[in-house]
């Protein structure tokens, strides 16, 4: 089901969800996958399987009790290296789909009384790193996602939280 800003607002206003992870769905832009509660389109289409925030979706190792799981539909084929570069493959981020991110963990830091820090809101790359499966580990099941955007320099998730304190200062 398609959703609103105020869709999702609401939703997270009657939600226990205590943080939210990003991440892109390795994917061309019209997937979606139930695994996360939220998926935003190559359009930037919000899309949902699910009608409340408090399902249990498997989306980060050990990390997905009261976390809101938010994916970008993209990065078919990307790749990375151990040095930071990153190839975002055939489907890589859209500016729509960064920027209706943003919005999305926006809305639901409104809702909560929150502001988008890293200690709400990390990517999976983040997680990745803190749990010793990220892209300087020898783990064969490694995350990378929303470690960086082809949009701008610097690290996806503080690109992703700047636009969302952006966003919700214009709330």
């Amino acid at each position: 089901m398609n959703y609103t800003l105020n869709d999702i607002q609401y939703m997270a206003s009657v939600s226990n969800a205590e943080s939210i992870t990003l991440h892109w769905e390795a994917s061309g832009y019209g997937a979606t996958s139930e695994h996360y509660h939220i998926n935003i389109l190559g359009d930037g289409t919000i899309y949902s399987d699910y009608d409340n925030l408090d399902v249990r979706c498997s989306h980060t190792w050990h990390r997905n009790t009261s976390n809101i799981g938010i994916s970008l539909a993209c990065c078919a084929d990307a790749s990375v290296w151990k040095d930071g570069r990153v190839d975002f493959g055939t489907y890589p981020p859209t500016n729509k789909q960064v920027e209706v991110m943003a919005q999305v963990v926006a809305a639901i830091c409104k809702s909560k009384g929150w502001e988008p820090t890293v200690d709400r809101v990390k990517t999976h790359a983040e997680w990745a790193d803190i749990d010793g499966y990220g892209i300087h580990d020898d783990d064969p099941d490694m995350r990378w996602d929303l470690l960086k955007l082809p949009q701008e320099e610097g690290n996806g998730g503080d690109i992703i939280r700047g636009k969302a304190n952006w966003y919700l200062a214009r709330y």
